[in-house]
């Protein structure tokens, strides 16, 4: 099994509007300094936003990250062990590795449910000055999380099927 298209298109689109709010983001900090450096009059909301933004931005393009081998990894014992057994027992350990990555990231999924579902429980809303339900910012941990599960999974099924492009 190769790595599904409709994966691809989905994470690509997620890591798209995650480009999109690093461009709010950014423009939305130009504004801040302006406002703060020039005008002597700082926003009240931007700081708040911006981060909130970034949270989003982050989860939104993990996924994609992951799929596009951009994240960071150690290929040092792979590569050797490649070098002195051959590509099954590298293989194995890219197995390994990727079951580990899901299940923190199962983790995460299920930590962020928890906390999702206790900010909805008690109407929690952030501390800052831009009060909005937290609900919204753990939601985001949620569906970055689910995303990155469904492509590590495609990536682990791909790997046991013989495919070379996550080894």
């Amino acid at each position: 099994m190769k790595y599904p298209a409709f994966m691809r298109k989905i994470n690509r689109a997620l890591a798209n509007v995650s480009g999109i709010l690093l461009i709010v983001i950014s423009v939305l900090s130009v504004f801040e300094a302006i406002m703060r450096g020039v005008f002597n009059h700082p926003t009240k909301w931007s700081l708040d936003l911006t981060c909130y933004l970034l949270l989003w931005a982050i989860f939104l393009g993990t996924a994609y990250a992951y799929q596009e081998k951009g994240h960071v990894a150690v290929d040092l014992v792979r590569d050797a062990v490649e070098k002195r057994w051959g590509k099954k027992p590298r293989r194995v350990l890219s197995v390994i590795g990727y079951l580990m990555v899901l299940a923190t990231v199962l983790a995460l999924f299920y930590a962020g449910y928890k906390l999702m579902g206790s900010a909805m429980a008690y109407g929690k809303l952030t501390q800052a000055m831009f009060q909005i339900p937290i609900a919204y910012l753990y939601a985001g941990i949620i569906v970055g999380s689910l995303v990155t599960v469904v492509t590590s999974v495609f990536i682990i099924i791909d790997l046991c099927s013989g495919g070379d492009t996550y080894l």
